[in-house]
């Protein structure tokens, strides 16, 4: 069979384990998750997938039932994680290693949207070609910004295969360091920022604080995008938040 080009992997924990997270309460998270899945469904029409590790009960819940019958949307339920007091970020990379594993026959390349971020001009963004993988670095920080990224599945195998395990929250080594590193080696040509800023609709996972940006802060950021892009560098310079 065909490989299709694209997918979306929305990565959920209704009910958390972690230790590191800002927002635990689970009514608050499943309205949250809902809200984005309904929103992707409408920008989105390739396959979406909603992969949950939590075991949340999916049948008792109606509204999300409706969503799963759409003939482009998955759910796929991982086994939630021996490890929670390693941190979110393990458990995310864990559960997108499962995912990765089980598309890696069906797509060319996957979308990953960590579950409550809405990504307001996500239909532009994805439209960005790439030779490995279009996520944003920050050099200042040492960070990586997974919670969105567009990334080809042999390049992802390649590079971050098992890369969760060496996170830890508890240890001030979260996931965004360790994709960082991960990059450090690899080709420039295979990598790539993308060329305008995502705008964030949503609450923070590690601080609980609002994603949203002022207007001309992202008019600033992408002006540096532009110049970084025009030189081909792959990384963003100044502070980001």
């Amino acid at each position: 069979m065909e490989k299709k080009e694209q997918c979306l992997v929305i990565t959920a924990t209704i009910t958390p384990s972690s230790n590191f997270v800002a927002q635990a309460n689970p009514t608050e998270r499943r309205g949250e998750y809902l809200e984005v899945l309904k929103y992707y469904t409408l920008n989105f029409s390739g396959d979406i997938y909603f992969a949950e590790n939590s075991r949340y009960d999916f049948e008792s819940d109606e509204a999300f039932k409706t969503l799963f019958k759409k003939e482009n949307v998955y759910l796929l339920t991982c086994t939630p994680s021996t490890k929670y007091v390693k941190g979110k970020g393990f458990q995310e990379f864990e559960v997108l290693d499962t995912i990765v594993n089980r598309l890696n026959s069906k797509y060319n390349e996957f979308i990953k949207v960590s579950g409550r971020y809405l990504v307001t001009n996500f239909e532009r963004l994805i439209k960005q070609h790439n030779h490995g993988i279009v996520i944003d670095r920050h050099q200042k920080k040492g960070i990586a910004i997974t919670s969105f990224f567009k990334c080809e599945i042999n390049f992802y195998q390649t590079f971050f295969k098992a890369c969760y395990k060496e996170v830890d929250d508890s240890k001030g080594v979260f996931v965004e360091h360790v994709v960082y590193n991960k990059l450090k080696p690899v080709d420039k040509k295979k990598i790539d920022i993308f060329a305008v800023t995502p705008i964030y609709k949503g609450v923070s996972g590690s601080y609980g604080g609002s994603l949203n940006r002022h207007p001309l802060k992202v008019k600033l950021i992408n002006i540096e995008r532009m110049l970084l892009r025009m030189s081909g560098e792959k990384e963003l310079k100044k502070e980001f938040k």
